[in-house]
């Protein structure tokens, strides 16, 4: 089953030097500045990569990556194991929580009062209230140039496990079923089971991106957390829901797709 593609890159242009990225390991926080690390450091995010692939894909000279290779080892923020298929060869692999990012060039981008209004009726649908709350929250960091997906999805995994005894059942089927009833309930969305192979959802009205303005980037960080929970719980296996569709990507609906995660959650 080939993986869809990723439109989630938060280094598509690895030239960019108006972004730091905030990374988490056990020496500590580091903020990163260096496209080329940055670049690294995304690619090992999807998955562990060998010293050829890490150059190939970075588009940097071998001495470049081992020099930045180096540097992170040094600060915890990469690993490195035998690889099983030739053990004169190392794998490396992401060995810290990436927390947030800071792009200088997001700032003051667009305009906060088209889209946060300026008085809000208390009296109204509670669902609206929690979504006028919430993108208030992420419209005002994004126009400061903040980007806290990363901590986004880390409370969506959280609130997935105390959610996850709501939507139980033996059945696929069913467990969407009970998403899409509970979405539906507390004006969250609308949920539809695409496909079961690989599985994939389609929701509708989502709550998390639809007052969002177009970035052309998946927005819903804290639902793929929760869907994420959900469907590893389900399949007792580590899973991760890809967001492949998105209303913040000028899409008219957010659609998961849900594949058996490569490397484990940090959490």
């Amino acid at each position: 089953m080939k993986e869809p593609s990723l439109p989630d890159s938060r280094f598509e242009d690895t030239d960019n030097l108006s972004y730091i990225g905030l990374y988490a390991s056990d020496l500590g926080i580091r903020a990163i500045d260096s496209p080329v690390k940055i670049r690294i450091l995304d690619m090992l995010a999807r998955q562990d990569m060998a010293f050829e692939d890490l150059v190939e894909g970075s588009k940097r000279a071998k001495s470049t990556v081992s020099i930045h290779l180096k540097d992170l080892a040094e600060s915890g923020i990469v690993g490195a194991k035998s690889d099983p298929t030739d053990g004169r060869k190392k794998i490396f692999f992401l060995n810290a929580l990436y927390l947030a990012g800071a792009d200088s060039s997001w700032r003051g981008v667009f305009d906060l009062d088209m889209y946060i209004p300026g008085s809000f009726s208390c009296n109204g649908d509670p669902g609206a209230m929690f979504r006028f709350l919430l993108s208030t929250i992420r419209l005002t960091l994004l126009n400061q140039g903040i980007m806290i997906d990363p901590v986004l999805k880390l409370a969506g995994l959280r609130a997935g496990k105390a959610l996850y005894p709501c939507i139980d059942a033996p059945e696929i089927e069913t467990v969407v079923q009970n998403i899409a009833r509970i979405w539906k309930e507390n004006c969250l969305g609308d949920v539809e089971l695409e496909r079961t192979d690989p599985l994939t959802l389609c929701i509708t009205d989502c709550f998390e991106c639809i007052d969002l303005p177009i970035s052309g980037k998946p927005a819903c960080a804290f639902e793929s957390g929760i869907l994420t929970s959900f469907f590893s719980s389900f399949y007792s296996n580590r899973m991760t829901a890809i967001e492949t569709h998105c209303y913040a990507m000028g899409s008219n609906l957010c659609r998961f797709v849900v594949l058996e995660q490569a490397s484990p959650e940090i959490s």
